[in-house]
């Protein structure tokens, strides 16, 4: 039975990988035609339906009730300016770059469980952590021929979403996490409806299915994510995500003919290693915890 569940986390995980690089590539092609808030906007709405049309077609409509709404507020205000910095990273620096940066989660998230959660950190992750921004910086490489706010922003990217997830450990002890995810677009789709409109660039009929593809593949990737922590060890489906770097590479090749130079390979492997080091063995606390 462990070993049907590990396979089927595996699966999901391997799925999600696919899903979220899918995501990524098309919100880096269609910035390319788009204003960054549009598809933010767009992502956003389309996401909305598409998460209240699974909750209500599994019959969950009554897990969205909350006794934690300011929380939700917090957490749907924190992912507004998350999507605004996921589609303007990737409109700006190579998507390699991009999700390489964004493996600086664990780097983040042992900082700020050490901080606020009290879960102490060992020595040796320490080390792991210091030496996992070094390889950001590999990747950033302040100089003027390569370096773009986008980089800062998309290291801001990753800050946030560890505050996304630690908040999701935080309110699971009371939350569903139907609600956990329906109301994090709500913000989203208010705050940018009149700017998105303002500056609206008509889609074409193919680009209405790509902004649909869009959506469901964000969402249906993080739902992935979910059942395959609900089947194993967060550390296990964590080091697999890893994986997604191998999809990153072969799509921004085909796409966009991204190569990347000696520096940012570099930065990727640290950041890998370390990550990897600092999700399976960061904390000094169990491994269900990590």
């Amino acid at each position: 039975m462990m070993a049907s569940a590990t396979f089927r986390a595996t699966l999901y995980v391997v799925m999600a990988t696919m899903l979220v690089c899918v995501s990524d590539a098309l919100g880096k092609w269609l910035t390319d035609t788009y204003p960054v808030v549009q598809v933010t906007w767009l992502r956003a709405l389309l996401g909305l339906f598409i998460l209240f049309f699974i909750t209500a077609v599994s019959g969950n409509l009554g897990k969205l009730k909350t006794r934690r709404p300011g929380w939700h507020i917090f957490r749907s205000l924190v992912n507004t300016l998350l999507a605004l910095l996921i589609f303007y990273g990737l409109k700006h620096i190579p998507l390699a770059e991009f999700v390489a940066l964004t493996f600086s989660l664990p780097f983040f998230v042992a900082l700020l469980s050490s901080r606020y959660l009290g879960e102490a950190v060992t020595r040796q992750s320490w080390l792991a952590i210091v030496l996992g921004f070094v390889g950001i910086l590999f990747v950033l490489r302040p100089t003027p021929e390569h370096f773009h706010p986008a980089h800062l922003t998309t290291v801001l990217l990753a800050f946030l979403i560890s505050i996304m997830f630690l908040s999701a450990r935080y309110l699971a002890v009371t939350e569903s996490r139907w609600s956990l995810n329906f109301y994090l677009p709500v913000a989203c789709v208010a705050a940018f409806a009149y700017s998105s409109l303002n500056q609206w660039v008509s889609p074409t009929g193919n680009d209405w299915l790509l902004f649909a593809a869009l959506a469901l593949s964000q969402t249906v990737g993080l739902g992935c994510y979910i059942e395959a922590v609900r089947l194993a060890r967060p550390a296990f489906t964590a080091t697999l995500d890893y994986t997604r770097m191998l999809w990153t590479l072969i799509i921004g090749y085909l796409i966009w003919l991204e190569v990347p130079d000696y520096y940012t390979w570099t930065g990727i492997i640290i950041i890998i290693i370390m990550g990897i080091y600092v999700v399976r063995h960061g904390h000094a606390v169990s491994a269900e915890e990590i």
